[in-house]
C-alpha cells in the first residue's frame, strides 16, 4: 500500500492558516490590545516588547489589528468562494449533463456575467451599496461563479459517457444520482483547485476594496485599509506597511499551497 507524503511547505501552509483562523474566530485571546485603543505618545514606533509588529499612525497596536483583521479577511476570501461554488456547480452539472438547448441557455447567461470586467462590476455593486463585509462578499461571488459552472461543464462533457458512468445508468439510476452522485466525485479535484484559488483572490479583492476606501470601513481593522494607511507614513515607519503587506502574502500564498496539496490528495494519479 502507497503511502502519501507530505510537503514540508503544505505543513507550513497549514499551520499558517491554523493561526490566522484561530485569530478569527477568537482574536481577544491572541491580541495584547484592543484593535481601536489610541495612544498617540506612541505612535508609528517599530517593533517592541511592549508592541510586537509595532504601532500605526494613531499609537494602536499593529499586532491587534491584524489580528482583528483576520476575521474580515477569511469571511470575504471563503464566504464568497463558497457561494460561487453553491451557484456555479449545479449549473455546471446540468449544462454539461443536458446539453443542448439547457447548455445553450446556461453558458450564454455565463457569458453575460463575465461580458463585464470583474472588477470594475465589483466596484459598481460596491458603490450602489453600503461598503460592508456582507457587500463584498455577494458582489465577488456574482462575478466568480461562472468559472466554477465553466469547470464543472468541461469536466462532465468528458465524464458523462465514460464505462462507469454508462454502468451506473444501465442499472437505472436515475438523472440526479448520476450527476451527484457518480459524476461530480470526478469533479472534485477541479473544484478543490478552483475553490483555493478563488478564495485567494477573493482575500486580494478585499484587501485592494479595502485599499481604495470601498472595502472595509476605517476605523474597523482590515488588511487592505491599513495598507492604504501606511503608504502615507512609509517615510516615517517602514514596519508600519511591511506587517499587513506580509500578512497578506503569507496567507494567500498558504491558501494557494493548500489547494494545490488537496488537489494531489484527491486524484489517485499522485499516489507516491
Amino acid at each position: 500500500m502507497k503511502i502519501r507524503r507530505v510537503k514540508v511547505t503544505t505543513v507550513i501552509a497549514l499551520v499558517i492558516l491554523v493561526i490566522v483562523l484561530l485569530m478569527a474566530i477568537c482574536p481577544q485571546l491572541l491580541a495584547t490590545y484592543e484593535p481601536l485603543e489610541i495612544d498617540m505618545q506612541h505612535k508609528l514606533e517599530g517593533p517592541s516588547a511592549a508592541h510586537w509588529l509595532g504601532t500605526d499612525e494613531f499609537g494602536r497596536d499593529l499586532w491587534s489589528r491584524i489580528v482583528y483583521g483576520a476575521r474580515a479577511t477569511l469571511s470575504v476570501g471563503f464566504g464568497a468562494a463558497g457561494i460561487a461554488l453553491l451557484l456555479g456547480v449545479p449549473l455546471g452539472l446540468i449544462a454539461g449533463y443536458f446539453g443542448k438547448t439547457i447548455d445553450n441557455v446556461i453558458m450564454r447567461i455565463m457569458d453575460a456575467f463575465q461580458s463585464f470586467p470583474s472588477f470594475l462590476l465589483a466596484i459598481l455593486l460596491i458603490t450602489i451599496f453600503a461598503p460592508s463585509v456582507t457587500t463584498l462578499i455577494f458582489t465577488i461571488s456574482v462575478v466568480s461563479f461562472p468559472i466554477f459552472a465553466r469547470i464543472v461543464r468541461g469536466n462532465v462533457l468528458s465524464l458523462k459517457n465514460r464505462e462507469f458512468v454508462e454502468a451506473t445508468r444501465a442499472f437505472g439510476a436515475k438523472s440526479p444520482y448520476i450527476m451527484f452522485r457518480t459524476i461530480l466525485p470526478n469533479c472534485i479535484s477541479s473544484i478543490t483547485v478552483e475553490f483555493s484559488l478563488l478564495a485567494a483572490t477573493a482575500m486580494l479583492i478585499e484587501a485592494g476594496m479595502s485599499f481604495l476606501g470601498l472595502g472595509i470601513q476605517p476605523p474597523e481593522p482590515a488588511w487592505g485599509s491599513m495598507l492604504f494607511y501606511a503608504n502615507q507614513y512609509i517615510n516615517q515607519s517602514i514596519t508600519y506597511i511591511i506587517v499587513p503587506t506580509v500578512t497578506i502574502f503569507l496567507v494567500v500564498l498558504s491558501v494557494n499551497l493548500l489547494g494545490d496539496a488537496m488537489r494531489d490528495w484527491f486524484d489517485p494519479m499522485k499516489l507516491k
